[in-house]
């Protein structure tokens, strides 16, 4: 390793060998595992229209019911779980805002067991290379590996994880309620038919929105992507908000165009490769790629006409800059993973406290609204060589109840028992509308194959290049699509 902790290029370079390797032979057929969807139809547009109108009110309704939210039983933790005294748990997580809530309650799993939690955060491209090197070196420094839920497929394939299957069969199904997760989220932990690692950090995304702005101009909040260019529009041009541009969207190259790609594609009506679309039963079937696809060019080519709305520089804007520009002030609105969402009320880095509200992902005239569902998986490391420790640290971190706890610290909620607690929607009062786009969500949204990270880097390099004007929507998606299909060709997943 290098003095910044990173990988070198060659470490990188015999990696990259080695995924190709494990991509192109004994490889199984790939498979979604669990595969959940409300998406309905176009037949039935009308009918989902009226039943998302009215979810609010059955939420209302379902939060009477549950009452504060004590649908679990309180755990006796002291008999449930190990003594594990001085023995270390690490945790390698994501520096998302979740962390500082992940290591504030750990301390509570400490206090029961005697172990010694330590949760290391690591930024997003980081954190994915150092644990694939560390899975191709059998690393047992981490215990539990905080990954993406995209992710899962290489992960299992390269052998890094300890399926938490079987643990869960000799666990009290009770303790995890595993159908509690949101259907959405908790197919992004299965893999290859198995339950691999357990969903506690969901996202969806939703539009935020300067609520002020637009009730003083007398706008509706948009629901089109014609609607949301509209008021972007305005919003820029007028000499009333000089310091406010119209919209902030990812448009760096790489990972953040390239998942920004996929966030917006099935909202535009489009798909990203043959088999995959809301509601289909075998997703990774023909996974040829229709980046190409009318629907696909036209959404790459609204995102260019969107360019001269956002903010100084959005060519180069990434998920903190996206953010950061609308808590300052700078933006009428952005589409933002709900994970961001409580910061705009921490007036200690928002500017925009009480001035803002969110509404459902927008869709182009004539498809639905397929709101993009992503988040953190908790897995179990292979090589780990403190198992039993780091299993009770999960199932305990899993549970309902402690998860309830978390999210009231800020946290994303998973569950849908959390969703449905008064004392959380006190604390958030924007879950209605966020359980609403998750219950609209499509669970693979993005690739999770093992050549996902590629695939999104190599289309986010071309859509950058229509972004910037270096060749049109049509030539970019042209391009993707050879590179894509020669990566996949040479992993084995395409013929």
């Amino acid at each position: 390793m290098r003095g910044n902790d990173q990988p070198s290029k060659r470490q990188l370079k015999a990696l990259k060998t080695k995924k190709k390797e494990l991509s192109i032979h004994g490889r199984r057929r790939l498979r979604a595992g669990e595969v959940v969807s409300l998406h309905i139809d176009t037949s039935f547009c009308a009918q989902r229209r009226k039943q998302m109108k009215t979810l609010n009110l059955a939420m209302l309704s379902s939060v009477v019911a549950v009452g504060a939210g004590a649908a679990h039983a309180q755990t006796d933790w002291g008999n449930v779980l190990g003594d594990f005294a001085d023995t270390p748990v690490n945790i390698m997580v994501i520096q998302d805002p979740f962390i500082d809530p992940l290591r504030d309650i750990s301390s509570d799993f400490e206090g029961v067991t005697g172990a010694s939690v330590t949760v290391d955060g690591f930024g997003y491209d980081p954190l994915h290379e150092k644990q694939i090197l560390g899975c191709s070196q059998r690393d047992s420094q981490y215990d539990v590996l905080f990954i993406d839920g995209i992710w899962v497929g290489e992960f299992v394939e390269a052998g890094c994880l300890d399926p938490v299957e079987g643990r869960l069969d000799d666990t009290d199904p009770e303790l995890i309620a595993w159908d509690d997760y949101v259907e959405s989220f908790r197919g992004q932990a299965v893999w290859d038919g198995q339950r691999q690692c357990l969903p506690v950090g969901a996202y969806w995304h939703m539009l935020h929105y300067r609520k002020d702005l637009f009730e003083a101009e007398g706008i509706d909040p948009p629901e089109t992507f014609d609607e949301v260019m509209a008021a972007a529009k305005f919003f820029a041009e007028s000499d009333k908000y000089p310091d406010v541009s119209g919209y902030a969207m990812n448009f760096r190259r790489g990972a953040a165009a390239g998942q920004q790609y996929f966030e917006w594609i099935y909202s535009a009506g489009g798909k990203p490769w043959e088999s995959n679309f809301p509601g289909s039963e075998d997703a990774y079937g023909d996974q040829t790629p229709t980046l190409t696809s009318p629907e696909s060019v036209a959404m790459l080519q609204w995102f260019e006409d969107m360019v001269p709305y956002g903010p100084k520089g959005v060519e180069g804007f990434a998920w903190d800059e996206r953010f950061n520009s609308f808590a300052q002030g700078n933006v009428a609105m952005i589409n933002a993973w709900s994970v961001r969402t409580p910061g705009l009320e921490n007036p200690d880095i928002s500017e925009v406290v009480g001035k803002w509200d969110v509404t459902l992902f927008p869709h182009a005239e004539g498809a639905e609204s397929t709101p993009p569902v992503g988040g953190w998986i908790m897995c179990l490391n292979q090589y780990s060589e403190r198992k039993d420790a780091a299993w009770d640290f999960m199932r305990w971190f899993a549970s309902p109840e402690v998860h309830k706890q978390w999210v009231l610290k800020g946290a994303p909620a998973s569950r849908h028992s959390t969703f449905r607690d008064a004392e959380v929607i006190a604390a958030q009062p924007w879950l209605p509308t966020l359980y609403e786009s998750a219950k609209a969500a499509w669970v693979e949204l993005r690739p999770r194959h093992p050549m996902t990270f590629e695939m999104i880097d190599a289309i986010g390099l071309h859509v950058n290049r229509a972004i910037i004007d270096e060749v049109s929507p049509e030539e970019a998606m042209a391009d993707a699509t050879e590179e894509v299909t020669e990566m996949l060709q040479d992993a084995g997943i395409l013929e």
